[in-house]
């Protein structure tokens, strides 16, 4: 028998197992999803843990080996809807055409802005 409790995991560590970098740009939308996983599922907040994340210890969610599922889960759950937003075309706007022309001003009686 183990005299320490068993280590919690973050999502960033979980990212690590999966392969990924620690800081992984979707790792916080991942994190929010597991969450929310864990709310529904515990009806209470998730537990935390102290990591050393930026050159400061940051109060982050960790969950329990027991908890595990809470994070497989969130990753099938926002794998999906990453998948399903990939997949959909983004509407971009076209571009604006500005008159150079200064002449053309209107004065308005707005406050003037600083100079760029």
């Amino acid at each position: 028998m183990s005299v320490f409790p068993a280590r919690r995991t973050t999502v960033a560590e979980y990212l690590v197992r999966r392969g990924l970098p620690a800081d992984w740009r979707f790792g916080s939308p991942l994190g929010r999803v597991a969450a929310d996983i864990y709310r529904r599922t515990y009806r209470h907040e998730p537990g935390k843990a102290f990591r050393f994340i930026n050159g400061r210890f940051r109060r982050v969610m960790a969950y329990q080996p027991a908890e595990a599922h809470v994070l497989a889960e969130a990753w099938d759950r926002y794998g999906r809807t990453a998948e399903i937003r990939a997949a959909r075309p983004v509407h971009v706007p076209a571009p604006r055409l500005v008159s150079g022309d200064a002449m053309r001003w209107t004065p308005t009686n707005t406050p003037v802005r600083s100079h760029p």
